[in-house]
């Protein structure tokens, strides 16, 4: 976790908390993993979901696809990612560009 500094492993096992004898003496770490979630793709979009009796992805895009095909399908290459970070300054609060 970049903000509190925690440390998983690769398996997402939490292996280290800075101050943990002074803060979190109590503290079990196996109790503190990552939730896992079931992980499905479309067209190279990545969707992950928590509810473990949810629909499959396909079932809850449903006709949603038939635009999804329309703007992920412009090109015979298809969906095309530009490299590197892409930065705007927009005039705003924190939240806005988050929420919307």
């Amino acid at each position: 976790c970049r903000y509190h500094g925690w440390a998983y492993d690769t398996a997402g096992n939490l292996v280290d908390v800075p101050y943990e004898a002074e803060s979190f003496a109590c503290l079990n770490k196996k109790e503190w993993s990552p939730l896992k979630a079931r992980v499905e793709t479309y067209k190279g979009l990545i969707f992950a979901n928590w509810d473990e009796n949810a629909v499959d992805l396909d079932t809850y895009l449903g006709e949603a696809k038939f635009y999804m095909d329309h703007m992920l399908d412009r090109t015979e290459a298809g969906t095309e990612a530009i490299p590197g970070v892409q930065k705007w300054v927009i005039p705003c609060n924190w939240k806005a560009p988050a929420e919307h």
